[in-house]
C-alpha cells in the first residue's frame, strides 16, 4: 500500500478503487461522491500516520523501495556504497552520502536524483571516510567522519565542490580504523547531537558542538571513547550503524520526543530506544523481494532518517545486489484492520448520506 501526502494532495491506493486519484481543493460547490469517498479514505490513510507523540515500530511496514542514482565512472560516483541518509525539513527533500566520500547528493522523497555536490579529499581513509549525515537546519549539515572520528559542518551547494579544508571539523575522538563514529544526528531536544561508535567498543552519546570555537561538551581529539548516555549492550545490538533522534520530527513532540531510532547493519534492524536504554520497539528490515543475499546483513543498512510524517527512510549498499545498486527503502505505519473497520463505516454513512440529499 502506497500513499503520501503533499501540501492538498492526497495520494490514495488504487486498490481502494480510488485509481491513484489526486484529491485538491474543489473548484466548485458541487463534489462527486467517489472523490468525497477519496477523500474520507485519504483521511482515514492519514491518520494512521502518526499524530501524536508516539511511535509503534510494530505497526510500520516496507511500503516502497526506491534504486538510488549512481555513476559507475568519474570523480562524482553519486550515491554509490550510501551510508547515510539525512531528511531536510525545510525543502523537504533527502541528502544522501557514500562512504567512498565522492559526492552529497539530494534525492526526493522516492529517491529521483535531484542535485549533487562533490567531495574531494575526502577519499583518504585518514581523512575522510563519511559514514554519517544529519541535517541540523539553517541549511547547515553535519557529516561524521568515521576513522578520523570527526563531525564536519558544511553548506550544501548545488553543482559545487566540497573540500576538507571547507568544512569546519570538530575531534570527537581519538582515530581509529574502521570501526569510529559511524552514525550522527542532529538533536533538537539538548541543540547537540547523537553519535553512535560502530563496534570495538560500541558507543551512543550525545555531544554539544561549538564548530567556531573547535570544540564539544563531550569528545575531543584526546578522548579515547566520549561518555555514553548508557551501556549500549541494553540494545541488544552487534553493531551500530546510524541514529536519529526523534526530536526532529514535529510529530512526535510528546513522550517519544526524547527518543531515539538506531540502526544495526548486522543485526538487520532498527529499534527504538530511550536515553536511559530501554529499548521500546523492533523494526526487523527484511530482505528484497528477489534478493540473492542470504542475510539483510549482506545487503548493507547504513543509513536512517526520518520525516515530518513519520515515515523511516533507510539506505542500503546493496539492495539492488551489488555496491552499484544502492537503495533507498521507505517505511509507514500501516492501518490496522480495526482502523479500516472503523472507516468503513463512516464511509457507508457519507455516501448513504448524499444519496439521500439527492433524492431529496
Amino acid at each position: 500500500m502506497n500513499y503520501e501526502a503533499v501540501g492538498f494532495r492526497v495520494f490514495v491506493p488504487a486498490a481502494a478503487g480510488c485509481h491513484g486519484h489526486v484529491i485538491a481543493r474543489p473548484h466548485s460547490q458541487v463534489m462527486k461522491t467517489h472523490t468525497l469517498s477519496c477523500l474520507a479514505l485519504a483521511a482515514a490513510l492519514l491518520s494512521a500516520v502518526p499524530a501524536s507523540a508516539q511511535i509503534d515500530l510494530s505497526a510500520y511496514r516496507r511500503v516502497a523501495i526506491h534504486d538510488l542514482p549512481v555513476a559507475t565512472s568519474g570523480a562524482n560516483l553519486l550515491a554509490r556504497e550510501a551510508s547515510a541518509v539525512t531528511y531536510n525539513w525545510d525543502s523537504d527533500t533527502l541528502f544522501v552520502v557514500g562512504d567512498g566520500g565522492t559526492s552529497i547528493v539530494e534525492v526526493s522523497l522516492t529517491g529521483q536524483l535531484i542535485g549533487s555536490m562533490a567531495l574531494t579529499g575526502f577519499t583518504s581513509q585518514s581523512v575522510g571516510d563519511p559514514e554519517g549525515l544529519t541535517y541540523a537546519g539553517g541549511g547547515n549539515f553535519v557529516m561524521s567522519l568515521e576513522r578520523a572520528r570527526k563531525a564536519a559542518q558544511f553548506s550544501y551547494s548545488a553543482g559545487g565542490t566540497l573540500a576538507t579544508t571547507q568544512t569546519r571539523q570538530v575531534a570527537l575522538g581519538t582515530p581509529i580504523g574502521n570501526i569510529g563514529n559511524e552514525g550522527i544526528s542532529y538533536d533538537p531536544l539538548t541543540g547537540g547531537y547523537i553519535v553512535v561508535k560502530q563496534e570495538g567498543p560500541l558507543g551512543i552519546f550525545q555531544t554539544n558542538i561549538d564548530f567556531d570555537a573547535l570544540s564539544a561538551s563531550n569528545g575531543s581529539a584526546a578522548t579515547a571513547n566520549p561518555v555514553n548516555l548508557f551501556d549500549p549492550a541494553l540494545m541488544g545490538l552487534s553493531m551500530l550503524s546510524d541514529v536519529q533522534a526523534l526530536s526532529t520530527a514535529a510529530t512526535f513532540a510528546g513522550s517519544d520526543a526524547g527518543h531515539l531510532l538506531v540502526l544495526s547493519k548486522n543485526d538487520g534492524r532498527l529499534i527504538e530506544v530511550d536515553r536511559a536504554g530501554r529499548v521500546f520497539g523492533s523494526l526487523s528490515l527484511g530482505l528484497a523481494p528477489g534478493s540473492t543475499a542470504a542475510e539483510t546483513a549482506d545487503l548493507g543498512h547504513e543509513g536512517v532518517t526520518i520525516d515530518r510524517l513519520g515515515r523511516i527512510y533507510i539506505v542500503n549498499e546493496e539492495g539492488g545486489g551489488n555496491s552499484n545498486a544502492p537503495q533507498l527503502w521507505v517505511y509507514a505505519p500501516v492501518p490496522e484492520a480495526s482502523t479500516w473497520a472503523m472507516f468503513a463505516g463512516g464511509l457507508a454513512l457519507l455516501v448513504s448520506t448524499l444519496r439521500r440529499r439527492r433524492a431529496a
